[in-house]
């Protein structure tokens, strides 16, 4: 029987809150800008490094439709216009001459690096939001992925018993036995390294946990005395499972899907960093460290800080509310 406690805790409820606001970070990211010195790829060299909150300004050069790059962006301090088709940039005691036709529009804008900006002049809150929506991704398909495998070959090898449960865990003990980090740089190896292959590779390692769990759970109840009234009846052994064992063992697969979700957003992390996974100019957490790591010890944290911060941030927060579902169904160890 499961039992329900700890209801009313309002402390419960902070890990729901934090991964909330990653994904409200996560949803931000869709709103950025595409172009300039906004966009988490948008490559800025006199920018390089900024720290946080720091305001910078620059001149939006918008072309004719018919020229090669639409808009072009220069830093500057100040602008002074000599005719109709030239102007000059001044940039840290510096000018520049710049040339462009009667009908370009040109302006003077404003931008606030608030979280600083990277080696190359990229503004970091842009690339850490377009990561966070890298990291959700890939860790929330990664589960679906471990929970789609795992479930149907748990639930078969416990009530089928026999040649069929030794052959389903002999598989599950032989990738057990191969740590999850290898066998992602494996797959990414052989299949490339997009962001399907990272999330399907990530998936296919932790569907070894599921599987014993949910076999595990199925073998305890499977002689209970409405699971041999339904064999009795003639159901199938298909609805017998989805209809009368797996709502029974929801509690401990919803535990597991958010203990996998945290640890496939670490694996994505750190197979990031080893430079297997997203890569450049796609930006997540992991590469996002292993590209600035160096600055830690040259008076740039923030570089590397931010992400590091979002990676345990999140973490945290998924594995607190896996302990809060296990709370809450009073799910004890196996």
């Amino acid at each position: 029987m499961i039992h329900r406690r700890n209801r009313h805790n309002p402390l419960k409820s902070l890990p729901a809150f934090f991964i909330g606001v990653f994904v409200f970070i996560a949803l931000l990211s869709f709103l950025l800008p595409t172009e300039g010195p906004g966009a988490y790829d948008h490559i800025q060299l006199e920018y390089a490094l900024k720290p946080p909150f720091v305001r910078v300004q620059y001149v939006k050069l918008n072309k004719s439709a018919n020229a090669a790059q639409a808009t072009q962006y220069y830093p500057a301090d100040s602008i002074v216009k000599i005719s109709n088709d030239s102007l000059i940039i001044y940039y840290r005691n510096k000018s520049a001459y710049v040339a462009h036709k009667e009908d370009d529009r040109y302006i003077l804008e404003q931008k606030t690096f608030y979280l600083g900006t990277d080696r190359f002049g990229r503004d970091m809150w842009a690339r850490i939001a377009y990561g966070s929506r890298v990291s959700l991704s890939i860790g929330f398909l990664a589960m679906i992925v471990s929970l789609s495998v795992g479930i149907p070959l748990g639930a078969v090898a416990g009530y089928m018993g026999g040649a069929v449960d030794k052959c389903i865990m002999w598989l599950a003990t032989v990738v057990w036995s191969v740590p999850s980090v290898l066998l992602v740089m494996s797959f990414t190896l052989v299949f490339g390294k997009s962001l399907a292959q990272v999330f399907v590779a990530v998936g296919l390692t932790m569907w070894v946990d599921v599987a014993r769990t949910v076999r595990g759970r199925v073998m305890s109840i499977r002689h209970k005395e409405y699971i041999l009234a339904a064999q009795i009846g003639g159901l199938s052994t298909w609805r017998i499972l989805s209809v009368h064992i797996f709502p029974n063992i929801l509690g401990p697969i919803l535990i597991l899907a958010a203990s996998n979700f945290s640890t496939a957003v670490l694996l994505e992390s750190g197979i990031s960093f080893l430079g297997l996974g997203v890569q450049p100019p796609t930006p997540s957490w992991g590469n996002i460290i292993r590209d600035h790591y160096a600055y830690l010890l040259m008076g740039k944290p923030w570089t590397v800080l931010f992400p590091a911060l979002c990676i345990i941030g999140l973490i945290l927060s998924l594995i607190s509310l896996a302990n809060c579902l296990r709370d809450y169904y009073d799910v004890k160890g196996e």
